[in-house]
C-alpha cells in the first residue's frame, strides 16, 4: 500500500512538472488580435531640400490594428492630418516583422532567458504631399536587424522586453527612386493567459525610422510610441 502511495506521488509530481513546462511553452506560442494607439511625429530631415511649403509634416495620433503570433507582428494603420494650407490629407502604414531568438543563457530556477533576436521586417508608408507639384511619400522597405531580448515566464504570466536596430533597402512607389532606412525599436510585452477568453497580451512599443533616399525630397523621419492590447485566441 505504501509503495502504491509513493508511486502515485511520483506520478503526480512528474505530471505537474510536465504541465508547468507545457504552460511555459504555451505562453511563447500564442496568437492575438488587437489594437494600439500611438503618438507620432513625421517630419522632414535636414537633408530634405524641399521648401517648407512643399514638405510633408504631421503629428497626429497613429492607431493600428495588430495581429501578433509568437515573435511576429503585423500592424496596419491609417490616419488623416491637416497640411499647412488647412487641407485634410491621408496617410497609410503597414508593418510586418518576424524575430528568431537565439538564447544566450537560461536560468532554470527562474525560467528566465536572454536572447539575441534576428529580425526580418518590411514596412510601407504612404503620406500625401501638401501640393500637387510634389510626389507623395510612397516608400516600401525590406531589411534585417538584431538586438537583445529578455524573457521571463511563470505559470500565470509572461514578460518579454527587447530592443533592436535594423537596416532596410527602400524603394519609392513604381519609380526608380531608391535608398535606405534605419529603424530602432523597443518593446515591453506582458502575456496574461488567465484574463478574458484565452488571455491578453499588452505592452508598450516605441520605434524611430529614418529614410535616406537618392531623391532627397523623400528624406523623412518618423517617431511613434504607444500602448497596445490584444486578445489571445
Amino acid at each position: 500500500m505504501k509503495k502504491m502511495f509513493l508511486l502515485a506521488v511520483i506520478v503526480c509530481s512528474l505530471a505537474r512538472a510536465q504541465d508547468f513546462g507545457y504552460e511555459y511553452a504555451m505562453l511563447t506560442e500564442y496568437r492575438s488580435l488587437g489594437v494600439s494607439y500611438n503618438i507620432q511625429k513625421f517630419s522632414p530631415r535636414s537633408t530634405n531640400l524641399l521648401p517648407d511649403s512643399q514638405r510633408t509634416a504631421f503629428s497626429t495620433a497613429l492607431p493600428f490594428i495588430e495581429f501578433r503570433q509568437n515573435s511576429g507582428r503585423l500592424a496596419v494603420g491609417y490616419q488623416t492630418f491637416t497640411d499647412g494650407n488647412g487641407k485634410k490629407r491621408e496617410s497609410f502604414s503597414v508593418y510586418g516583422e518576424s524575430q528568431n531568438d537565439f538564447p544566450l543563457g537560461v536560468s532554470r530556477s527562474s525560467k528566465a532567458s536572454w536572447f539575441i533576436p534576428v529580425v526580418v521586417g518590411a514596412n510601407y508608408l504612404r503620406a500625401e504631399a501638401p501640393t500637387n507639384t510634389v510626389e507623395d511619400f510612397d516608400v516600401g522597405s525590406f531589411g534585417i536587424g538584431t538586438g537583445i531580448k529578455y524573457k521571463h515566464f511563470e505559470r500565470s504570466f509572461g514578460i518579454q522586453v527587447f530592443g533592436t536596430g535594423s537596416l532596410y533597402y527602400s524603394s519609392e512607389g513604381f519609380s526608380t527612386a531608391y535608398g535606405s532606412q534605419i529603424s530602432v525599436s523597443g518593446e515591453v510585452q506582458l502575456i496574461l493567459p488567465d484574463l478574458l477568453y484565452e488571455g491578453l497580451v499588452a505592452g508598450y512599443r516605441a520605434e524611430f525610422q529614418q529614410w535616406n533616399m537618392n531623391n532627397n525630397a523623400h528624406d523623412y523621419q518618423r517617431m511613434y510610441h504607444g500602448a497596445f492590447i490584444g486578445i489571445l485566441f
